[in-house]
């Protein structure tokens, strides 16, 4: 006879990003170092859904330029400006048919999973049933969970970097740029020097040249 144990239900998150692909890079990325919820036959999985429409908007790009390659209101290409609209909120569903588990164990990994996320991402709202023999759990309240959510270096008094930020480019001193087109379409003496300082350091940890 097996043990099984199920986990159902949703969390609503709120991203960071300055573009959609961005946002979603992020979040994927997140989810991606998560811990487990197991099951001998399989994990919990976690499926993402994008909120409808849009709730943040932008008058420029995330290099500050405003161009056309942006949107008008209905959602057309502008032939003067536009705007960058962008969806942060998400839905995340969870869904196992855990195998092999009791619910002690079950319970104890999704709260593991809940606060690792909880870390890295906004949690605005949530309702999650974990079920086993003769047991359950609901968990509907986010609050905990919100008060979590690790701010952003530039957000914090101690300038700590949350999780996430490695996996945004860094904007080059007061440029909107990242180093590297500041490089490759302006003369900045600086940024030339900083460049090279950088170069002359990969090139050093892969044994310099190009290799196949």
């Amino acid at each position: 006879m097996s043990y099984w144990t199920y986990v159902r239900g949703y969390i609503k998150v709120d991203c960071v990003g300055r573009t959609q692909p961005e946002i979603e890079y992020i979040l994927k990325s997140i989810l991606d170092h998560m811990p487990r919820i197991t099951g001998s036959e399989g994990d919990v999985t976690v499926h993402i859904v994008k909120a409808d429409g849009h709730s943040c908007s932008s008058s420029c790009d995330e290099y500050d330029d405003c161009t056309n390659n942006l949107t008008d209101w209905y959602g057309n290409k502008s032939y003067e400006r536009g705007w960058l609209r962008t969806q942060p909120r998400f839905y995340l569903l969870l869904e196992g048919s855990l195998r092999d588990r009791h619910f002690e164990q079950t319970h104890r990994e999704t709260m593991k999973f809940l606060c690792r996320l909880a870390k890295r991402i906004s949690v605005e709202d949530i309702l999650i049933k974990v079920q086993g023999y003769q047991q359950n759990a609901i968990i509907d309240n986010a609050k905990p969970f919100k008060e979590m959510n690790e701010m952003p270096s530039w957000c914090n008094d101690t300038h700590e970097p949350a999780w996430w930020e490695h996996l945004m480019w860094n904007r080059y001193k007061d440029s909107a740029l990242p180093l590297s087109l500041l490089v490759k379409y302006y003369y900045d003496e600086e940024a030339d020097a900083e460049w090279d300082k950088q170069f002359k350091v990969k090139e050093n940890k892969n044994g310099g040249g190009c290799h196949e």
